[in-house]
């Protein structure tokens, strides 16, 4: 399990709303084999039967290669890096911020795993990309947050993702978390996936 150095942006959150796209099309697929396999008593039930079709499961968000790419590179030139501790891996972790912090704003956080391979250098193994909209609310003082959390493998296919909101107080307590239950197919889920990954494979190197 990677570790996400992220401030603000790590809410309960991203915990309770984290949900597997391919386990649900998985079990979405299983469950529909399943019907159509029940034995059925009466001929219309059975022609029923003989017409169901297991659907395809949906296929997960993916990235451009070019554009993981550039997403990895600009984690590696301006991420920090925290070395490998016993079975966690190494990690570079990089978060922006976008607006003032004390009024609406955005931060957009990702982290790479990986390890050291014997030339020394990092090989990643996966990431965690996360995106957190804040919204101050004038009336309790509190935030009003809307969250996306993205996992995934090495060639920057989801594996995992999570949609909530979440009311935060500016001490940084959670007072409340509403997870989302996403639909695998939702073509929303490969837009914001799309857009967090042109935030950080466009982003400029930090002093350019």
């Amino acid at each position: 399990m990677m570790t996400l150095s992220l401030s603000r942006a790590g809410l309960a959150l991203l915990v309770v709303a984290s949900l597997s796209l391919r386990a649900a099309a998985q079990t979405d697929a299983a469950f529909a084999s399943a019907l159509g396999e029940a034995p059925a008593g009466l001929a219309t039930l059975a022609r029923l039967k003989k017409k169901a079709q297991k659907p395809a499961a949906p296929k997960a968000p993916t990235a451009n290669d070019a554009v993981w790419q550039k997403v990895l590179e600009a984690v590696k030139t301006d991420g920090v890096y925290t070395p490998e501790a016993g079975r966690m891996p190494g990690t570079f972790s990089l978060e922006d911020v976008m607006g003032d912090p004390k009024a609406n704003h955005t931060i957009q956080g990702i982290t790479v795993g990986g390890l050291l391979n014997e030339e020394g250098q990092f090989q990643a193994i996966g990431a965690i990309l996360i995106v957190s909209n804040f919204k101050l609310d004038p009336k309790d003082g509190n935030w009003r947050v809307e969250q996306w959390v993205f996992e995934t493998d090495i060639y920057g296919q989801v594996a995992n993702a999570g949609h909530g909101t979440a009311v935060q107080t500016p001490d940084g307590k959670v007072v409340s978390a509403a997870p989302d239950k996403l639909n695998p197919a939702d073509p929303k889920i490969q837009a914001q996936y799309d857009a967090m990954l042109k935030h950080w494979a466009e982003r400029k190197p930090e002093g350019a």
